[in-house]
């Protein structure tokens, strides 16, 4: 039961977060021609690299260690949290200085007022600040706060871009509203510092588990800085670098809508993995939270992954308009491989878990070279091609270089009986889906789609029993609190997943 209401208010969170953000880059699309909203994407791109350079690392470090320290100290919490606000604060600086001194060399964001730059940068820090404020409510496991705070904050910036759209239709215009949003997400959430245990950053307080801490941030920090620069928009600069800005628009938003199908169900189940698997470890039953793990982000991600691939015109023509269509193959490339990282986390999660961040490190260290070398290669000679081309290449080394070191450490992914599965599942469920694509076209081919195949991939996953013991309780309680005429079918589920 905690875990579906942890799950409902991450849920919030997510779909508040991530879903008016997709609705707010569709409502700057629809209002920026091709090349301008290219410039646009590399300018958010930027600023969202100032944030992740703030917090690489430090977030994440966070989450891990206030979900162990709150069940055995509240003094060893309070002084982790005064260590990190430490470093908060030292990375602030560090970062605010390098990213101000390059635009006042020309070089970042030159195409853009001083003053607009000036603004993004310090916006970045207030977003750092949420963001790393959200990760002690995670590892508090307060999820409720963040949907409390995803609800001020999200409207502000949906308003702001809407006020925009209407009467300063701008690239500078919308990079303002982003600037608001940050800001409104801080403020949001200070409100809620009361819920968090006092703590001092002063430098006297004694952590006895620094060392262990830091070796943590800093591995951590390669791990999320390096796998920003690698994974996110990254080609997205690269494209407009090398003249192509209407490529660098359809990469962007091919990103947009894969991350967001990706958080459509995959992503809350993913949001409580770690405090999880912490607790997991502490009651030495790793294993089997890991499996169960795998089965259900895979089939989760069947969900979206499926109907996504089938239906990529009808999406984009419907959310962004028939200009935009020319990156729907690259969201069909994009989603694909989001969709096996998604899937490989469990070895991700294994070497957190493990405090093995510094083989993570190395990994991402050797990705953003050969991120670096593809990008000059193949990037500038075939455009968008060449991007995708570099983004699944490194998607595919990043995962099988976690799998092998998850391996040497105990770590066995999903047997592949379980596997075939869900895959050829959800093969047979897409037949039909392709069938009302070819005599349906637009939101109707959409939805009707995409509500046959969830139907017949449901019901095909209970007679190969893809599902896990665990959703026999499911069932049970379902079965115990539905109309007499249901009770049947919940009956034949029962019997199919005992």
């Amino acid at each position: 039961m905690r875990t579906i209401i942890q799950t409902s208010f991450a849920a919030v969170n997510l779909y508040s977060e991530y879903f008016l953000g997709l609705l707010v880059s569709i409502i700057i699309a629809r209002n920026l021609t091709t090349e301008e909203y290219g410039a646009y994407s590399s300018a958010i791109w930027i600023a969202g690299l100032i944030t992740i350079a703030i917090n690489s690392g430090l977030s994440i470090t966070v989450t891990k260690f206030v979900s162990e320290f709150k069940s055995k100290s509240e003094e060893q919490l309070k002084e982790l949290l005064g260590y990190t606000g430490r470093l908060l604060l030292s990375r602030i600086l560090i970062v605010m200085i390098i990213f101000i001194g390059l635009i006042f060399l020309g070089a970042i964001l030159s195409k853009f007022p001083m003053w607009l730059s000036l603004l993004l940068v310090t916006s970045a820090m207030f977003k750092a600040y949420y963001i790393y404020q959200t990760s002690i409510f995670k590892g508090l496991q307060r999820f409720e706060v963040l949907a409390k705070t995803s609800l001020i904050a999200n409207p502000i910036n949906l308003t702001a871009v809407i006020i925009c759209s209407m009467w300063f239709s701008t690239i500078e215009s919308f990079l303002m509203a982003y600037c608001i949003a940050c800001i409104a997400f801080a403020f949001s959430i200070l409100r809620f510092n009361k819920l968090i245990p006092a703590f001092s950053i002063s430098k006297n307080t004694v952590f006895e588990h620094k060392k262990r801490v830091l070796t943590q941030v800093l591995s951590a920090t390669a791990i999320v800085f390096f796998g920003a620069i690698t994974f996110r928009q990254s080609q997205s600069i690269v494209l407009e670098q090398s003249g192509f800005l209407s490529a660098a628009g359809y990469f962007n938003l091919a990103f947009i809508l894969a991350t967001a199908a990706i958080t459509l169900i995959p992503g809350i189940y993913q949001e409580i993995l770690l405090p999880k698997l912490t607790r997991a470890i502490a009651e030495d039953n790793v294993e089997r939270n890991i499996l169960q793990a795998q089965r259900y982000l895979l089939i989760l991600s069947s969900f979206v992954l499926f109907p996504v691939l089938i239906y990529a015109e009808n999406i984009i023509d419907f959310l962004y308009g028939e200009k935009y269509l020319e990156a729907a193959f690259a969201l069909r490339v994009i989603i694909i491989f989001r969709v096996l990282v998604v899937i490989n986390n469990g070895a991700n999660l294994t070497l957190i878990s493990q405090d093995k961040q510094l083989s993570m490190a190395k990994v991402h260290t050797l990705l953003v070279i050969i991120t670096l070398i593809l990008s000059f290669f193949l990037t500038p000679k075939y455009g968008i091609n060449g991007a995708l081309v570099v983004y699944g290449s490194l998607s595919l080394i990043l995962i099988f270089c976690f799998y092998g070191l998850a391996a040497k450490i105990g770590y066995h992914f999903l047997p592949i009986l379980n596997v075939l599965k869900i895959l050829i599942s959800a093969l047979l469920a897409s037949t039909p889906a392709i069938f009302i694509n070819l005599h349906l076209t637009g939101l109707a081919a959409l939805f009707l789609g995409s509500v046959v195949f969830a139907i017949i991939f449901l019901h095909l996953l209970l007679l190969t029993r893809g599902y896990d013991d665990s959703v026999v309780f499911l069932f049970k309680q379902l079965r115990s609190k539905a109309p007499k005429y249901l009770k049947p079918y919940f009956n034949w589920c029962v019997k199919m997943t005992s």
